[in-house]
């Protein structure tokens, strides 16, 4: 009988090195993919389940009955990695149907929103472990509510403004005396245009001279920060109370400088091991538990005036870029927070 419950996505290779230990050590658990909403053939091998809502029986007083052994018991542990489902496929039966597209459209919409509010429930009312890491339903924050909230528990951030006027950003300018950067508010555009065989990212980006010229007075609400002389940047992996933290110098490449998501394949960041100051520690620990996370990956820059300045956390973000230039070996300490040392099992 599994034990131990990993709420994930197919696609996700940080979940793949994780089992792996389950595997190595003979530890049962279950993995639960949530890429899309679909059935699988029963006789596959359970580590490819995916969730589906098949003999769903609910009684509201009452009791939630699911017809699936995924959610037919308490785990001894659940990690949430990618706990966000998809319904996009779902397919509404159209053969015998007159509806008009737009309506057509409408209506799936509806019940892919009325699935996802059923999804909600049944996963707060079926799910129970007694370890838990990660959250079940929340994946993200809102990018200026945790700049906020980090603010007021003491935690150093860039100044920051959302503007929408061309003369607020040089208003902006002039109060920081110091170069602005743009970013997204929301998460960066990610898409991939097959005609072309081309791939369109956004990144962070200083706003140059040049830039500035082009902007128009008037736009859609923008978010801008000071630009922090970086001495480097860190990328911090927080699991309960265990830090992993990742000093990237990526302020000696051009290319890096500004956003070190911007790789250079023949000319590589330096990364090392680096511990963060334990002051600065504590109130990331304050500001994890004020949006419920026990676990994240958290961006912070190292200025030259020697202050850490707080950029912004992801719940399930990637820690294998982090986990193998440091040798942490974080998959293997996500397996041993889950299972607490569990005996071999078979």
């Amino acid at each position: 009988m599994e034990k131990h419950l990993i709420v994930t996505q197919d696609s996700d290779k940080s979940s793949d090195e994780v089992c792996s230990w389950f595997y190595r050590h003979g530890v049962h658990f279950k993995r639960l993919n949530l890429d899309s909403y679909k059935m699988i053939d029963r006789n596959n091998d359970l580590y490819f389940d995916y969730f589906n809502f098949d003999s769903v029986d609910i009684s509201i007083p009452g009791k939630t009955e699911v017809n699936d052994e995924n959610l037919a018991k308490k785990y001894t542990s659940i990690w949430y990695r990618r706990p966000r489902a998809n319904f996009d496929n779902m397919v509404i039966d159209q053969t015998e149907s007159d509806l008009s597209k737009i309506l057509f459209d409408k209506i799936k919409s509806n019940q892919k929103s009325e699935l996802r509010e059923l999804y909600e429930y049944i996963f707060n009312s079926s799910l129970h472990g007694s370890v838990v890491l990660g959250n079940r339903l929340k994946t993200r924050v809102n990018k200026l509510e945790i700049l906020s909230l980090a603010n007021r528990l003491g935690i150093c951030i860039p100044r920051t403004k959302v503007v929408t006027k061309k003369s607020q950003i040089l208003e902006f300018q002039k109060e920081v005396n110091n170069s602005l950067i743009t970013k997204s508010i929301f998460e960066p555009i990610f898409a991939i245009d097959n005609d072309l065989e081309q791939r369109h990212i956004s990144y962070t980006n200083e706003l140059t001279d040049s830039i500035l010229e082009k902007i128009p007075n008037y736009f859609s609400p923008s978010l801008l920060q000071e630009k922090v002389e970086k001495d480097f940047e860190i990328r911090t992996f927080v699991m309960g109370e265990n830090f992993y933290s990742m000093a990237i110098f990526s302020q000696n490449n051009k290319k890096t400088a500004v956003d070190f998501r911007k790789y250079d394949r023949e000319k590589p960041n330096r990364n090392i091991p680096f511990t963060l100051p334990e002051e600065l520690k504590a109130k990331i620990k304050k500001l994890l538990k004020a949006i419920d996370f026990n676990t994240g990956s958290i961006d912070i820059i190292k200025g030259t005036d020697g202050k850490y300045y707080f950029l912004e956390i992801n719940s399930v973000g990637q820690f294998g870029m982090v986990s193998k230039p440091c040798n942490y070996n974080i998959e293997y300490h996500i397996y041993k927070y889950l299972t607490r040392n569990e005996e071999k099992t078979s």
